[in-house]
């Protein structure tokens, strides 16, 4: 069983580190999947060469009841 207070603790925490509304603070994110497809993993490219990286960068931002539902899964397991 999860206890709220522990629960509303946690989540008063994460609401006071994002500082929502302002340009300060941090923003919680799910990290996804990290691949490297580069045409020269682990080796240099030929001097002279010219190497052009492109960079995508997709960020997801969980909602609050995705934050609830981590929060409750991560006391349920400490609390065994």
């Amino acid at each position: 069983m999860v206890n709220p207070k522990e629960k509303q603790l946690i989540r008063d925490y994460i609401n006071s580190i994002e500082k929502d509304g302002s340009m300060d603070g941090y923003i919680l994110m799910n990290k996804g999947n990290w691949s490297n497809n580069s045409l020269f993993f682990r080796t240099a490219p030929v001097k002279g060469d010219k190497t052009v990286v492109k960079i995508r960068f997709e960020m997801y931002r969980p909602s609050d009841e995705e934050v609830d539902d981590t929060i409750e899964n991560f006391l349920r397991k400490r609390n065994k």
